[in-house]
Parts: structure tokens; sequence; C-alpha cells
């Protein structure tokens, strides 16, 4: 039993995730997110929402929070299997979120900086577009998706994996 806990902690340490806030309602429309996060950092966004839309591995759980940088009210989901496009209501408009290994409700703190989004996708003519957000323009970036700026995201530099 302490062998495949040793190894299940050993894979969540290479874990990453994704997490995205979107313009629409049921996590549709244009989204900005952490792409890549690993485990118990925290996304930070600039324009809060009552949904996110997670990409997770097996055996973790997601937290949205009301405040920046993973404060204040916090909404906790577990999930069981690895996840793509997980859409999750949280009942307050979530500014923060985090996702943990393990499915227990423990809070995990944490003392690194918040992450800023790297990542925009979005549609255009049919299309789906992933550019990459460059450091510390997350949020002058979030305006131009609320404000349909499509011609200034084109000009990002293509986002791939």
């Amino acid at each position: 039993m302490q062998l495949l806990n040793l190894l299940l902690a050993i894979a969540g340490i290479a874990s990453a995730a994704d997490i995205f806030r979107t313009t629409g309602d049921n996590c549709s429309g244009t989204k900005i997110g952490c792409s890549g996060i690993q485990e118990n950092n925290c996304c930070a966004f600039s324009i809060a929402r009552p949904q996110l839309s997670y990409n997770l591995p097996a055996n973790s759980r997601g937290q949205g929070w009301s405040g920046a940088g993973c404060t204040g009210n916090v909404g906790t989901f577990t999930n069981v299997n690895q996840v793509t496009n997980r859409c999750v209501s949280f009942s307050i408009a979530v500014s923060s979120a985090k996702w943990l290994t393990g499915l227990n409700k423990r809070e995990e703190l944490s003392d690194e900086p918040c992450a800023e989004p790297n990542v925009a996708i979005y549609e255009i003519d049919g299309e789906e577009k992933k550019v990459r957000i460059p450091e510390g323009k997350s949020f002058e970036i979030e305006q131009w998706i609320e404000d349909g700026e499509w011609a200034k995201l084109s000009r990002l530099q293509a986002y791939s994996v």
C-alpha cells in the first residue's frame, strides 16, 4: 500500500492541468486560462465568472476562489477520472482557481505566486485558434477578449504544446 501511495505521489508531481474561464454560459465561448499549470499553483483572472472549464488528471480535485490569489470563499469538487473540458459551476463568481491531487477536502496552502493566464482559445470563421499570452499581458488580453478585439488576438504567437 505504501508503494502505491508513493507511486501516486510521484505521478502527481509530474502532472499538470488546464484551468480556463469562458465568456459564455455553460463554459461556451472564448477561453482564457492557465495551460499546463502545476498542482497547487493558483491561476488568477482579472474578470470573475461563476463557471470554469478544467482539464484534470484522475484522482484530483479542483477549487474556485472568490478572491484574487486563491483567497476568500472557495468551492471544491472532486474528480475521480481524468477529464477534458469539465465545466464546473460555482455558487460564487470565481476570480482564481487551482487544482490538487487526491480526493480529500483538506485545504492546501501555497506560498507560490499566482500564475496569470498563458493561453487564449477563440474561434474565427469556424476555426479554433490558440494563442500564447505574453507574460504580464493577461489582464490586457482578457479585456481584448471581452471587447471582441479578434484582430489584436490574431497577432499573438500561436500556442502549441
